[in-house]
């Protein structure tokens, strides 16, 4: 097996075969496509975690990103700007989806898709969300509702950001600088959709292999 003891650790206590078999795939996935790029053996890799949970290479400068869900493992790779990747399974119940992600301008342009359209909407702004935060390696940590990306039907971008801290006295929510971000959507296949994030102003190429 290709995984450290941490990651033994990890996937020993998970109790679902499924859920297994996925993470070991991606984590196997990850380090075999490191290996490549970095000329090394895929096991001699080390990991560690920064201060909000984002992996990384302890004796590498390559950024790197990981998701998975259902039969979907994606790895995206950046060797000049930090990266964030998600891949998400479109839900099959469309009544059921945590609307409250969404911000007040996204929720306003999702009210308008019909029905059958909504879930594979609804996952289109949530990878874009979630890979911008992968990206900045805050992920959960903020309030996904906090970001506006473009409507499902445009070109990924990320619109805006409010603020994730104090409020100032004159009681208007204060706006954090963030580095310029470039989002871009990934072809994941039927039934999926997925996106990209770089930070910095580029310009980025991206190459997608897949196996």
């Amino acid at each position: 097996m290709l995984l450290d003891a941490a990651e033994r650790r990890v996937y020993e206590s998970l109790t679902e075969e499924r859920v297994r078999a996925q993470y070991v795939t991606a984590h196997a996935l990850l380090r075999t496509v490191l290996g490549e790029l970095l000329h090394r053996e895929p096991s001699s890799l080390s990991f560690d975690k920064g201060p909000h949970g984002k992996p990384y290479l302890t004796d590498g400068s390559v950024e790197f990103s990981l998701s998975h869900s259902g039969e979907l493992v994606a790895v995206a790779l950046s060797l000049d700007a930090p990266v964030g990747v998600d891949v998400e399974r479109v839900p099959e119940a469309a009544a059921e989806l945590p609307l409250p992600v969404l911000s007040a301008e996204e929720r306003a342009v999702f009210d308008r898709v019909p029905g059958p359209e909504r879930s594979a909407a609804f996952a289109t702004y949530w990878v874009r969300k979630e890979a911008v935060l992968k990206a900045t390696g805050e992920g959960l940590r903020v309030d996904p509702a906090r970001l506006t990306v473009a409507a499902p039907d445009r070109p990924a971008e990320l619109l805006g950001r409010r603020g994730r801290a104090a409020v100032p006295e004159n009681g208007e929510e204060a706006v954090q600088p963030h580095p310029p971000v470039r989002l871009y959507d990934l072809d994941a296949g039927p039934g999926y959709r997925g996106a990209v994030a770089l930070l910095g102003a580029g310009p980025h190429r991206i190459v997608r292999r897949s196996a």
